[in-house]
Formats: structure tokens, sequence, C-alpha cells
């Protein structure tokens, strides 16, 4: 079960997919795809320009879909109303509050065919790293290399090491790293670096990131931190030097939803898919992931909004299948799953 040591683990679920990538037999990466209604990040498609943002530099187009997105830079000559073909270049974001930021297009280079663009198993096969694909009666692949315990620290924001701990935390304006520890200042900040490098690459978090170790008063101390953040940092990035305060920012291109993004967005609905990828493995009849995953968060009864524990009609499918039986009924008018 553990002999792939090198390349990505993909499981095609009921909700989502996931990918796992291995290195020399360990976890480094994990990545979860979702349905969702949005435009995905590569895709080439037609929009309506329908306003000037920055005069000449920037405006919104309105996409088939009706989703909005900001367009930079904008064509010459392009007037509102105008059907103008653009790219994909970062997906919507949905981010704590109830805000939410756009996604973001350039104009299609020249001659650019409609494109729904690449989905996550065609992301992962242009790697060009051996993948194996996973089904649901084969032994668990990805719970044997961690992937339990990676959803988990996604979910939480929390990563606990030797002698300390992250505290990651999703702003709007960034994405911001706490450490803490008993260990002695200089020596908690140099194993901190190395597990917040390896967290940015885990769970695919880019654009702003700010990371607050222990103050170091010692440039050379700091230098130090840096060169291993530096060492175990597998993205491209930029980042500053270790102020005598202890920050360190770090910026990378942010194209989408990091894992984290996603985990938390709805912690219903991670707990229902998760419950959900469970039914799917298990050889007894029935599923109860809908009120299971209520309880679990919290709620007494099922959420009614489009991200809540309701399971999605066209889920449903995938239970009728093999020689396992589940029963639908309805609640509150929406289709959940029942013993």
């Amino acid at each position: 079960m553990t002999d792939f040591r090198n390349g990505w683990l993909y499981e095609a679920g009921i909700g989502e997919n996931r990918a796992l990538r291995v290195a020399d037999g360990e976890l480094v990466a994990v990545r979860v795809e979702r349905d969702r209604a949005g435009a995905t990040l590569g895709s080439i498609v037609d929009a309506q320009f329908t306003e000037q943002w920055v005069a000449g530099r920037s405006g919104i187009v309105t996409l088939e879909s009706g989703e909005q997105c900001l367009l930079q830079p904008l064509p010459k000559g392009l007037t509102e109303g105008a059907t103008v073909r653009v790219e994909i270049v970062r997906e919507a974001l949905d981010e704590k509050g109830g805000q939410s930021k756009r996604a973001k297009v350039r104009p299609a280079a020249e001659n650019s065919a409609l494109d729904a663009g690449p989905s996550l198993l065609d992301t992962i096969e242009a790697s060009g790293e051996p993948i194996r694909k996973l089904q649901a009666h084969e032994p668990d692949m990805l719970a044997s290399l961690g992937w339990n315990e990676a959803i988990e620290q996604a979910e939480t924001g929390r990563i606990d090491f030797d002698g300390g701990s992250l505290l990651m935390s999703l702003t709007p304006a960034m994405t911001v790293i706490d450490i803490d520890g008993p260990l002695a200042p200089l020596e908690l900040a140099k194993r901190a670096a190395k597990q917040v490098a390896l967290a940015l690459t885990r769970f695919d978090i880019g654009g702003s990131i700010g990371v607050d170790f222990p103050t170091l008063e010692a440039k050379a101390e700091r230098t130090e931190v840096c060169a291993i953040f530096d060492q175990h940092m597998a993205g491209k990035c930029e980042r500053t030097a270790i102020n005598g305060f202890g920050f360190m920012q770090v910026v990378s291109r942010k194209t989408g939803p990091s894992v984290l993004d996603v985990m938390q967005a709805d912690k219903v609905l991670s707990a229902t898919l998760a419950l959900l990828r469970q039914a799917e493995r298990t050889q007894r009849h029935g599923c109860y992931a809908a009120g299971r995953a209520s309880r679990d968060c919290g709620q007494t009864q099922p959420s009614t909004g489009m991200a809540g524990c309701v399971v999605q009609a066209h889920w449903s499918q995938h239970f009728s299948r093999g020689k396992r039986r589940y029963y639908n009924r309805r609640w509150a008018g929406q289709l959940i799953l029942s013993p």
C-alpha cells in the first residue's frame, strides 16, 4: 500500500477531487478541487465589457454566467458593451466575513479558442510526475500517507511541531502565521522557519503572507533563520528580511484559493464531504453524512444555503453504483442522504 514513494496520488470523490504529492515516501503537498460555479484558472471565455474602472488601465467584464471579473490591462479601443475574449488568471476568492474578490482576467492571446481550463487532474498530469489514481474499494493510501492530518491542519490552521506550533490565520489582506512555543527564541525560530516553508508548499498558500517570528536582536541570528526558510521553500516567492520585531513578509503569485481557503470557507460542507468519503469506503449500508456533519459543526439541523451540509442531488448517483444501496429522503425541500 505504501510502495508509491514519488509522484501524485489522485482520488476522484463525491463533491470533491483530491490529490496528494509524495516525495521519498513523505507527504509534501495536498490539493482539493470542489464543484464551483465561478470561472476556473486558465479558462478562455467570452465576456462583455461592462465598465471602466481605472480609465485606460482596468475595467469590469461580465461573463455569460453573470460573474463579474476585473480585466487588466484594457485592450485599446474597447468600448462598453463590446465582447472581449479573456483568460482567467486568478479565480474569485471568497473570504471570511462574506467578502469576496472578483476573478482577474486578461485579454486572451490572438486567435485563442474557448477553453474550460485545466482540472486538478490536468494540472498534476502536466507536472510530468508519476500519477496513481485511487479507487474507493482499494486500501486508503491517502490516509496512510497523512492526508487526514494535513486536512485537519488546513481546517484548523494549526500545525504542531517538536518544540512549538504555527497558527495560520486568513485575513482579507494576507495570510498571517504566528509562531509559539517554549523554546529559546533562536531555536524556536529556526525550527519554525522550516515548518513555515513546508506549509506554504503543502497547502498552496500564495499572495501576501506575514510571518511573526520570535524577536531576535542579533542580525546574524535573523539571517540564519531566513537561510533555513530559503533552504526548505520549494515554490517561487520573494521575501523581506526578518526585521527587529521578528516580522517577515513573503509574496508569491496567487492564482486561486489555497487549501486553507477551501477547507475553512464552509466547515459544514467540509465535514459532509469527509463523511461522504468515509461512506464510499464503508461496507455498511446507509449514510448519515448530512446530520452527522451538522452535529460535528455545532448545528442542530441541516443548513439550507448552497454551502450547507445538504448533499447535492447529483452526488446521490454515486451511491447507486456497486453492491451498496443508499436511500434518499428530503429535509427542508432539499436532498440529503439517510439510512
